[in-house]
């Protein structure tokens, strides 16, 4: 029996061609793989909208990707003594904003980075180093602010095995993505089409929005052989307190809750944790409703101290926002989440292990099994598999 602390439990061997490279049109034709209770079906994505009905709910991330690869092929720099060079290659990549003209970056080359240090690009715009470590930096941009920046400037940050094609980038944005702040593709999201979402609006399928930014993070392989050791990345979620009340409104009336990709998944299970966090912060909950303070109460009244200060971090109000550190592997316990909708993730990834941990390891070996034997399409641009539980 597999030891499912074990970084090598959640290995498994994948085909490189069966990784997807582009994304499949019409998107909402691709494979759809259901897991209903162990037992599996072929079927194509559109089929939701006959198993979804007015009693399904639909929660999605609405980030936005932005164009946060910065080339610098053509640029030149100065250093401290002003003497100018061309970059023949590197890149500037985006990670998180500051101000309108500071950010955090990951720099390559790193030597061209250094204090006092100004990055040229057209039309006098340049950028400066304001602060580093070994691993980033913040930057500064000067005749311009970075949004406007990496509108015209950055390209889409498709990842590593994916091989870039400027054609490729607009499949990579959900269609529905509002929030801008994302550096990868809340993935789930991408095999919803405009038809698709006319046809389950059509049979009152109800669709919710919350943002989680998704950090690069998110490609971070887990380098430890006891998962238990690995710092997992934090992500910032932006939403708002009515969210308390419409899980309760939902799970009370009995509703089908459908959680659309891994992202959403941690938001939503991060939620329980913030309610005890929003406690210590103010002297009553974010809901003037009696019956919905008790049933969250209910829930967390499980949680521990120590795991809330694990996971939730810089809360801020009007809208909420926090960063969550929530790491969902082995005998994680869902309070929130039933039934899912996601793609095949990477071997020993942490959003495989959070697979693993909702529907059990050896459904999700036997499932990926049936999805590889079954010539499905893997990772960012590939099928989607529906688990119903």
């Amino acid at each position: 029996m597999s030891n499912l602390k074990n970084l090598s439990s959640y290995d498994y061997k994948l085909p490189r061609e069966m990784i997807a490279q582009e994304a499949h049109l019409p998107a909402d034709e691709c494979k759809l793989l259901i897991n209903n209770k162990w037992i599996i079906k072929d079927a194509i994505f559109s089929d939701i909208a006959d198993i979804f009905d007015k009693n399904t709910v639909l929660y999605f991330n609405n980030s936005k990707v932005i164009k946060s690869r910065i080339p610098l092929s053509w640029s030149k720099y100065t250093n401290s003594r002003w003497r100018e060079y061309n970059i023949k290659n590197g890149e500037i990549f985006f990670l998180n904003k500051i101000s309108d003209n500071q950010f955090e970056a990951l720099v390559n080359p790193g030597e061209k980075f250094k204090l006092e240090n100004k990055i040229f690009f057209p039309n006098d715009i340049y950028f400066e180093v304001i602060k580093y470590t070994k691993k980033w930096r913040i930057l500064q941009i000067n005749n311009t602010n970075i949004d406007e920046f990496l509108e015209q400037y950055g390209l889409m940050p498709l990842p590593t095995y994916i091989s870039y094609n400027k054609d490729k980038e607009t499949p990579y944005q959900p269609i529905f993505a509002k929030n801008p702040g994302s550096v990868a593709s809340p993935t789930a999201s991408l095999h919803f089409t405009e038809k698709l979402f006319q046809k389950l609006t059509d049979k009152w399928v109800n669709f919710n929005y919350l943002t989680l930014h998704i950090w690069l993070g998110t490609f971070q392989a887990v380098d430890t052989e006891n998962i238990e050791d690995f710092n997992i990345h934090s992500e910032k979620i932006v939403l708002d307190d009515s969210v308390f009340d419409n899980i309760y409104d939902h799970i009370i009336s009995g509703r089908q809750i459908i959680w659309v990709g891994t992202t959403s998944t941690r938001i939503l299970e991060s939620l329980p944790y913030l309610w005890i966090s929003l406690k210590e912060y103010h002297n009553n909950t974010s809901t003037n409703r009696k019956e919905v303070a008790l049933f969250w109460d209910e829930l967390t009244k499980k949680i521990s101290t120590e795991k809330v200060n694990e996971y939730i971090h810089d809360i801020e109000f009007g809208p909420i926002s926090f960063n969550t550190k929530l790491f969902i592997y082995t005998w994680f316990e869902f309070r929130i989440i039933k039934h899912m909708i996601t793609n095949f993730h990477l071997p020993k990834s942490s959003l495989l292990m959070m697979i693993s941990t909702f529907m059990g390891h050896k459904n999700m070996l036997d499932t990926y099994q049936h999805a590889i034997e079954n010539n499905y399409r893997f990772f960012s641009f590939g099928d989607a598999m529906l688990i119903l539980k």
